[in-house]
């Protein structure tokens, strides 16, 4: 049980063995083993496993060899899909080791149907089109096992069903229990929750610190986390993961530049009064279909597997990876040939706008620029002249920098989204004196 990498299963695999190794001792010599004996066997026997035997890389869901792809079902058979350019099937054992976590629950047998990825519509609170297709851009992602992946996050009022989209999506590639949780109060946290989830989720967000949205951006794309090893004071315990994220909340929570750059924000409408389902009856629907729409995101991840290597993009957004795997698997969705650039290009507009809206220190450049048109000077200069255009934008000390260093810092932050504002952002140090000037422009 252990060698397959059942890792839950330990404690009683180790039972079974110490059984077996008494049982078998006593055959032979007709003596029980003794405890002392028993536990050197095990010792021995464990040290072998640790550095003689094979090394494997293990995986949560999605894993790979070779040109395949394997998703692991996390049914009681220990099942999988092998996933292919020629196609997908159901598997008794990949050939590609899995872990499972306590918080792991089973995925639906995938079954086709004639809707394809339609049959996912009926159950997600969508706008637009395009909203739907970015939806199914994120989920798609997660099919792959390498990454990057953008972060999704779900935004509306109350009503606007965040949290049950949230919990339509995971299920499709992930489920567990619970679904979602709350915001983690710590880096180290959020590492551990990568290390046992394939997908992280996080539920009913108010905000997003600029500390935890830096450790996000580096678990989207690929980022670790080093401490200390425990009762030690040399050694050193290191983390690395790389997974796709789903946020929700009622605010713009992609106000940090870094998060925005590597968010798909939708917006969900709020749901009329007559238009609301039982959620009991809306589950049971959900779990009818669900089958058929995995089946749909299969077909379409074997499609991206065929295309990927012939599949050439105009120009290369942010993600550009992510955006050529959606690319590749366009004829599979039934997407019309560079609808889904289109709709990425669109939502990354959004975003931006909006992050650059909900950021005070943006705003109040914009307000400076407005007010006195070019400007140059030091970042303490600076500093003072935005306090005095903007006062009421640079009075919050956690969102605005309080002292020039800072505010050096949080300008290199903003300049993207300056940028896309037509604001041009230069910092450069004038000969012989080598203080630091910055300049603000319209280009």
């Amino acid at each position: 049980v252990a060698v397959q990498g059942h890792v839950e299963h330990w404690p009683i695999a180790a039972r079974a063995f110490r059984d077996l190794m008494s049982y078998r001792h006593r055959q032979e010599t007709g003596k029980m083993l003794s405890a002392t004996a028993l536990e050197d066997h095990c010792r021995a026997l464990s040290g072998e496993a640790l550095f003689d035997g094979a090394c494997h890389r293990t995986f949560l869901r999605m894993g790979e060899a070779g040109r395949s792809l394997y998703l692991n079902l996390g049914d009681a058979a220990w099942r999988g899909v092998a996933i292919d350019a020629q196609g997908w099937q159901v598997i008794e054992r990949p050939p590609v080791r899995f872990q499972r976590a306590r918080s792991m629950a089973a995925l639906p047998e995938p079954v086709r149907q004639s809707q394809g990825i339609a049959a996912l519509r009926p159950f997600l609170n969508t706008g637009s089109e395009e909203d739907f297709r970015m939806m199914v851009a994120w989920l798609l992602g997660c099919f792959h096992p390498r990454g990057p992946y953008p972060i999704l996050i779900l935004t509306g009022e109350q009503g606007s069903a965040k949290s049950t989209t949230a919990k339509v999506l995971r299920s499709l590639i992930d489920p567990a229990n619970p679904m979602a949780r709350s915001a983690p109060q710590s880096e180290q946290d959020l590492v551990i929750a990568a290390k046992h989830n394939h997908v992280m989720a996080f539920d009913n967000l108010s905000g997003v610190k600029p500390v935890l949205a830096d450790a996000l951006c580096r678990i989207a794309t690929g980022g670790g986390f080093g401490t200390r090893k425990l009762h030690s004071d040399s050694d050193e315990v290191l983390f690395t993961a790389t997974r796709p994220i789903l946020l929700n909340g009622i605010p713009d929570l992609a106000s940090c530049p870094d998060l925005a750059d590597r968010a798909i924000v939708v917006h969900l409408p709020v749901i009329a009064p007559t238009a609301r389902q039982f959620e009991a009856e809306f589950w049971k629907s959900f779990e009818r279909a669900a089958p058929g729409i995995l089946a749909a995101l299969l077909d379409a991840t074997s499609c991206a597997l065929a295309r990927i290597g012939s599949v050439t993009l105009p120009e290369r957004p942010r993600m550009a990876d992510f955006a050529k795997w959606i690319t590749a698997a366009e004829p599979a969705l039934g997407w019309p040939d560079g609808s889904f650039l289109h709709a990425y290009a669109s939502n990354r507009q959004h975003t931006q706008a909006a992050a650059l809206d909900g950021n005070p220190l943006a705003e109040a450049i914009l307000a400076l620029l407005a007010a006195h048109g070019p400007w140059q000077g030091t970042a303490t200069e600076l500093l003072r002249s935005l306090r005095q255009t903007a006062p009421s934008l640079a009075a919050d000390p956690d969102s605005f920098p309080r002292y020039p260093n800072k505010l050096t810092n949080a300008l290199r932050r903003v300049q993207p989204l300056l940028r896309g504002r037509g604001v041009e952002v230069t910092q450069d140090r004038e000969s012989g004196t080598g203080q630091r000037v910055i300049r603000l422009e319209c280009a």
